[in-house]
Order: C-alpha cells, then structure tokens, then sequence
C-alpha cells in the first residue's frame, strides 16, 4: 500500500470507501461519494458497509456496488479477500483496527490508501503524510473550535468536510443526498427519534412528554420513529423511554415500519423533525423539513451538518443535552414550522 497524498490517479480508476454502517456514517459519506465523481472521474466505485445500513446501500446511485463489510459472515471475508490488488485508492472513514485490516489487505502492493490503514506486513500502521492533511489525520482534537483556524483548508469544522479535504478534494461541499421512497403510511405531522448510540445523548423521557404534550395543545400529531422494538437494545439507548411514550398514547409507533428510504421519504412528508443526535437526524437533513437536533456542546461543531432546515440545540459548555429545556425546544420547533 501507498499513501495517497492527492498524487495522479490512472484514468477511471477503482475507488473503494470504507463506512462504518451506522446510518448517520453511511448519510455523512455522501458528500465525499458525491466529490469523488465530480472531481476524480472514477470507473467505478465500490462502498463496504454493513447490514444495519444496506437498505441505503442497496438504493444509492453514489456507487456501483455495495459491500458488506460490518457484519459480514467468514465467507463474505473470503470472497472480499479474494480482491486484494483491484484498486486503484482506497479510503478509510473508519479507526478500527478491523477496516485498518481489511483496507491494509485490499490495498496490497500497489493501492492508494487514505485514511487509517495497517503498515506492510501487518505491522503498526501505514504513516500518515508529512503535510497540514497528515497533521489533521492525527489530530485528536477535531471538535475543537479553532479547528479551522488552525487549518485553513477547511472552511469548515463538519466531519463530511474534513473527510473530503482530507482526501484532496476541493470543491464546495455538496449536501446530503440519500434515497427516498414513498412511506405507504399516512405521516403524522412530527417525527420524533428518542434513541441514540451513547446515553450522554439522551433526552429524559419527562421532557419528551412534555414536548409531546406541548405540541398536542397546538393541534399537532406526532410519530416515533426507530428500529424495529426487537433490535432496538443491541445498538440502540433509550428503548424504555420509547416504549413510555407509546404505553401513554403520545405518539404513534412507527418504530420498524418503515425501510430506510420510507424512512426519508416519512421525514420529507412530515411538517416538522424532532430528534437527538442520531441516524435520523442525518436523513432528515437530508430532506427540506424543518429539523430540530439536540446535540452535545462540541460534538455540535463535528456532528452537526450544514442543512438549511436543520436548527441545531446544545446545551452549553460543560453541560448534557438532559439540560435542554422543553420550552426552548418547543419554541424552536414551532419557529420553524412557522418559517418554513
């Protein structure tokens, strides 16, 4: 493997990219995916993902083909392996030390790798380049706020930015761009998402009843979005908090009853978007409804894509998104609706 550091690449080469297959990774790879065409002209792009995310995978038109890698079973490895040396670059979102593995042994001799990668011979890790790209790939502080002025490559501090610069590539940031598809559902007119990966994202289960109750005054229905209830625990916090909601009838349980692209095509039927930091934020941003995210202080600045419709809520330095108050969420919420 070779360090890519923007050098030549063959006419039409091969890329492959490398997500983790939580939906809002898979949603955030989509500006780069969009870029790589515009400016690389690739022959063909192939994207490793994982099941949680293939329903997304299966309908984008950002790739020609869909890998799974996360979840992947021993023969699915083994057929994966068996590609060692057909691409031209390689590109790792990923630090862990599985797709540092998989891109180390994908790229053999000749491929071009950006991002984490093992070192030749399965020994350490393949060094990052001496240049302001290589400093950021090493940087462990990418939610700091003076990551642009310590880059000025970046315009700004968005993950999905600083993937694309890190790749060399300089063109304006394209939004997300997901697929959709009709619900086949009447929508009710919030969608709300209660879950997350990490408990320090949660929002007590008191507020969101009382933002619920709030938006019920105002004539307002709402829905509750998420995985089906039987794979909600294994990757998801916050399930007893959905289950109180549906068990107190203020919200209609959609959880599971959607694909991933009905899932867009729901939070674009919708009026308005209530919801954590999670895949369904990342989907609704890619949609023209109004959103409102609560988010942590700092991961904000990393996490939070620049969407028009997308109003982002922190609860200030050296505080947890629990401390958000319902008012200010509902007050924003309704704002923007109102301004829509």
């Amino acid at each position: 493997m070779i360090r890519y550091t923007g050098q030549p690449l063959p006419p039409q080469p091969t890329i492959g990219v490398i997500a983790n297959d939580a939906i809002g990774n898979f949603v955030m790879a989509t500006p780069l995916l969009q870029l790589l065409r515009a400016e690389r002209a690739p022959g063909r792009v192939v994207f490793f993902g994982g099941t949680r995310t293939r329903d997304l995978q299966d309908a984008s038109d950002l790739f020609d083909e869909s890998v799974c890698l996360h979840g992947a079973t021993a023969a699915d490895i083994r057929a994966l392996l068996a590609r060692t040396g057909e691409f031209d670059l390689l590109i790792n979102l990923e630090s862990t030390p599985y797709s540092k593995t998989v891109v180390g042994l994908l790229a053999g001799d000749r491929a071009l790798v950006a991002g984490p990668c093992i070192g030749p011979g399965g020994r350490g890790e393949l060094p990052f380049a001496a240049d302001a790209r290589g400093d950021l790939w090493r940087d462990k502080a990418w939610i700091a706020a003076d990551l642009t002025t310590r880059y000025p490559l970046l315009h700004s501090g968005f993950i999905a930015e600083i993937f694309c610069r890190l790749c060399y590539l300089d063109g304006e940031l394209p939004r997300y761009r997901v697929p959709a598809a009709a619900p086949g559902l009447q929508v009710p007119d919030v969608l709300i998402a209660t879950a997350a990966s990490l408990p320090e994202k949660l929002w007590p289960v008191e507020r969101w009843r009382a933002a619920l109750g709030s938006l019920s005054a105002q004539g307002l229905t709402a829905g509750l979005l998420g995985a089906p209830v039987s794979q909600q625990a294994r990757h998801w916090q916050g399930t007893s908090s959905e289950d109180e909601l549906v068990r107190d009838g203020l919200v209609a349980d959609l959880r599971g009853a959607f694909t991933l692209p009905e899932v867009v095509g729901a939070l674009g039927s919708a009026r308005a978007v209530l919801t954590l930091d999670n895949g369904i934020l990342h989907l609704a941003a890619a949609t023209t409804t109004p959103t409102v995210g609560l988010f942590r202080h700092g991961i904000h600045r990393l996490w939070a894509p620049p969407a028009p419709n997308l109003v982002v809520l922190t609860p200030g330095e050296g505080r947890a998104p629990a401390d958000i108050a319902v008012s200010e969420v509902v007050d924003s919420l309704l704002s923007a609706m109102r301004n829509a």
